[in-house]
């Protein structure tokens, strides 16, 4: 009887071992529930990133094999600024994962971008050269490998990198070779290397018609040479190439012609402009300047009425406090006010500023230093 009480333990504890090992083997066999990946997905094509982190989030708790999930979550983290998130969390997909290379290429591009948007380029490059060889060419490669040679200062190497991706961009969103040597050019010269800037923007102007500002800081480095014959030549050149842009050398040309005696000279710039492009309120400002300090006082405020004319509506509230002050007989605080608001005005409208996010160039440039936007424009 003792045999057969065993035997029954036996076989229960078999029959136990069978339902729990068929359970396990029909859950690993089940496909997951993937509702919560379909609606992450609709939610990023829908523009809702909050949303699409919310459900990425709960597919890869649901079902943590789902590598594509993961990957668009960190991407989204890295968009919303949650760099050290999506590092982490594709540094794990790579380290942890087991990844078909089409897979793991991928992620390596995430990876990288990660790693720019946080400044760590010399990292950047690292992962890039574990692409297989034959993707470290595509453009979106190229781009980031010429970002990180850049801030890396390896700037000879990002110019050939520049021009490895014109090469192999299909697109119009690069500028053309001249823009990115003068961009180049442009941060040697802050770095204090005037040889290779100067070399940079020459080569510059003679590949790109779109890289006309150089001259500004060709002029000025010819200036600093004590060259100024070659540095008002440089300046003129941006002046009737880009009469748009003049505005940019005007000072500089006022000093040099100050300096040398001729400031006449600056007049009959002013006027040149002025006659080609009759709207140029930088140029009629300038040239009310000139007719004030000859003496001509009714010429110069016509020619400041008709610059007034050219930029813009003023702010009806401020016009209204100031007509209401000028009533009441408080001329001071009427005339304080106007200088100021004139002042803020100026700063705020002659700001050049970035097309893409709005805020200001530091100097005239090709590509913003804030989001890396590139312009052709001044």
């Amino acid at each position: 009887m003792a045999y057969g009480v065993f035997g029954a333990f036996l076989l229960l504890l078999f029959l136990v071992w069978v339902t729990v090992t068929s359970r396990r083997i029909r859950e690993r066999a089940a496909p997951p529930d993937a509702a919560a990946y379909r609606r992450g997905i609709d939610a990023m094509v829908a523009g809702d990133r909050d949303a699409a982190v919310r459900h990425l989030a709960a597919a890869v708790r649901d079902d943590p094999r789902n590598v594509d999930a993961y990957v668009k979550l960190g991407n989204l983290l890295r968009e919303r600024g949650q760099l050290r998130q999506a590092t982490q969390i594709h540094r794990e997909l790579l380290i942890k994962r087991r990844l078909p290379p089409t897979t793991k290429s991928e992620i390596l591009r995430c990876y990288a971008l990660d790693l720019a948007a946080s400044g760590n380029w010399g990292e950047v490059l690292e992962t890039l050269r574990s692409l297989p060889r034959s993707e470290r060419g595509d453009p979106e490669a190229l781009r980031l490998t010429r970002d990180a040679h850049e801030n890396t200062g390896e700037l000879d190497r990002a110019v050939h990198d520049h021009r490895e991706l014109l090469r192999a961009a299909t697109d119009a969103a690069q500028p053309p070779l001249g823009v990115y040597r003068a961009h180049t050019a442009l941060l040697s010269l802050r770095q204090g290397d005037a040889a290779r800037a100067k070399a940079e923007l020459q080569a510059a102007v003679n590949e790109s018609p779109e890289a006309v500002l150089a001259h500004a800081y060709l002029g000025d480095i010819a200036r600093d040479e004590g060259d100024a014959g070659n540095a008002i030549a440089h300046w003129l050149k941006l002046v009737s190439e880009r009469p748009e842009c003049a505005d940019l050398v005007f000072d500089r040309l006022e000093k040099a012609y100050y300096d040398a005696g001729d400031f006449g000279r600056m007049m009959r710039v002013y006027e040149d402009i002025v006659a080609r492009s009759p709207a140029n309120a930088p140029a009629l400002i300038g040239l009310a300047r000139m007719h004030e300090r000859k003496g001509a006082l009714d010429e110069a405020i016509r020619v400041a009425q008709e610059a007034v004319k050219h930029e813009g509506a003023t702010l009806a509230g401020h016009r209204e406090l100031l007509e209401m002050l000028a009533r009441n007989g408080q001329h001071e605080e009427a005339a304080r006010l106007a200088v100021a608001l004139v002042r803020r005005l100026s700063d705020e409208r002659g700001a050049r500023k970035c097309a893409s996010c709005g805020k200001r160039w530091t100097d005239a440039a090709w590509r913003c230093q804030h989001c890396g936007a590139w312009t052709h424009g001044c």
